[in-house]
C-alpha cells in the first residue's frame, strides 16, 4: 500500500494531499495545469523534498518530515523502489531499444523482457538506435523500460500526451492489466478527464494544490462535492431551481439535459434560445435562463435539429448535482 499525507512548499502555494492506494488499485490525479498534481509524484519519488508529514510504502517510510532542516537524509530515490513515466521518454541515445529496456535491471529475465517485446510489439526495433524511431515507439520503450524494472509502485505522469488516441487507449490498458496482474499501487496524473476516467479505480480532483475530492469516477463525475469539482469534471455553470421546496443551484452538465419538460427526470427550466451551432454529429445550443439572475445561461448539445434562436423552450436537467444558494453577491458553496 503507497500511503501519502505530505504538504510540500511551492512558490505560489503549497501542495497538500492525504490519499492512500491499495496493492493493485489505480488512482487518477485530474486538475488543471499547474494544480499541483505532478508535484505530489514527485515527492512520491524523492525528486523534491517534503515540508510536512509522511510517505510510505508497503509500511516502509519513505520521507520523513522535515528531515533536511535536521541533516538528516531521506531515503534515496534509488532505494524507493518507485517508478516514475514522465511524457518525455527519457531514452538513452547511445544505447540500443534492447539496452535501454534493461538498463535498470543489470542482468534482466530475459523471459520477462521478452513478454513486454512481445506485448509492447518491439520485435523489430531491439536494435535500432532511439533516434530512428517514431515518437510513439519510444513510448512504448519507455514503457517497457518501466515495466521491466523493479518496482513496488508505479507513477505516470501524463506519460502518453502527444499520442494518436488509439494508441492512448491500448497503453492505458495494457498497464492497467500489468499493475492487476503484478499488484502494486499506481498513481496517474491526468489532464483529460476521460482518461482519467479509463484509467482509475479511483479519481481525485486536485485544484490550486488541495485536493477537493477522491471517489469512484463516477461518483465525482455525476456527485460532485462542490461547484468548483463540478466546473473541473465538466459542469457548465449553475442555474436556480427549487428541490424540496427549497431555492437551490442545479450544476448543468451539457450531456445531462434534454429538451422539454420531464419533471419526473429532473429540475425543469425555462428559457430562450440564444445561439446554436454544429457540434460533432450534433448540435451545441446556448439558452438564456433567467437573465436577470447570475449566471444567467447553459449550453447543452442534443443530435436533432434545435429550435431557432428566439425560441421559448423547456429543459429538464436529468438529476443534477444541487447546491445551496449563496446569500450574498452570487457565491456558492457546497
Amino acid at each position: 500500500m503507497l500511503e501519502v499525507d505530505i504538504r510540500v512548499a511551492r512558490r505560489m502555494f503549497d501542495v497538500a494531499a492525504s490519499f492512500t492506494v491499495a496493492d493493485g488499485e489505480r488512482l487518477a490525479l485530474f486538475g488543471p495545469s499547474g494544480s499541483g498534481k505532478t508535484t505530489i509524484l514527485e515527492a512520491v519519488a524523492g525528486l523534491v523534498p517534503v515540508a510536512e508529514g509522511r510517505i510510505a510504502l508497503g509500511g516502509r517510510d519513505l520521507t520523513v518530515a522535515g528531515a533536511a532542516r535536521r541533516g538528516s537524509s531521506q531515503l534515496p530515490v534509488r532505494a524507493r523502489q518507485v517508478v516514475l513515466l514522465r511524457q518525455d521518454p527519457g531514452l538513452f541515445p547511445h544505447l540500443s531499444v534492447w539496452e535501454n529496456l534493461t538498463y535498470p535491471v543489470g542482468r534482466p529475465d530475459d523471459r520477462e523482457v521478452g513478454r513486454l517485446v512481445e506485448i509492447l510489439r518491439l520485435e523489430g526495433l531491439l536494435a535500432a538506435s532511439p533516434r530512428l524511431i517514431s515518437g510513439g515507439q519510444a513510448q512504448r520503450v519507455a514503457l517497457g523500460r518501466a515495466l521491466a524494472s523493479r518496482y513496488r509502485a508505479l507513477l505516470l505522469d501524463e506519460p502518453y500526451t502527444g499520442l494518436d488516441a488509439p494508441l492512448r487507449r491500448e497503453l492505458t490498458e495494457l498497464v492497467a492489466a500489468r499493475v492487476r496482474a503484478h499488484p502494486v499501487p499506481a498513481v496517474l496524473v491526468a489532464h483529460e478527464l476521460e482518461e482519467a476516467q479509463a484509467w482509475a479505480d479511483r479519481m481525485g480532483v486536485l485544484d490550486q494544490g488541495r485536493l477537493l475530492q477522491v471517489g469512484a469516477p463516477s461518483d465525482v463525475v455525476r456527485r460532485p462535492a462542490t461547484p468548483r469539482v463540478a466546473e473541473l469534471v465538466g459542469y457548465r455553470g449553475l442555474v436556480p431551481v427549487t428541490a424540496g421546496g427549497r431555492p437551490m443551484l442545479a450544476a448543468v452538465h451539457p450531456e445531462r439535459v434534454r429538451l422539454g419538460a420531464r419533471p419526473e427526470r429532473g429540475p425543469v427550466v425555462q428559457g430562450r434560445v440564444a445561439a446554436l451551432r454544429p457540434a460533432g454529429a450534433g448540435w451545441a445550443v446556448d439558452v438564456d435562463v433567467d437573465p436577470g439572475r447570475p449566471p444567467g445561461g447553459l449550453t447543452f448539445r442534443m443530435s436533432d435539429a434545435p429550435p431557432g434562436p428566439g425560441t421559448e423552450v423547456a429543459l429538464t436537467l436529468l438529476d443534477p448535482p444541487l447546491f445551496e444558494r449563496a446569500r450574498a453577491h452570487g457565491e456558492v458553496g457546497p
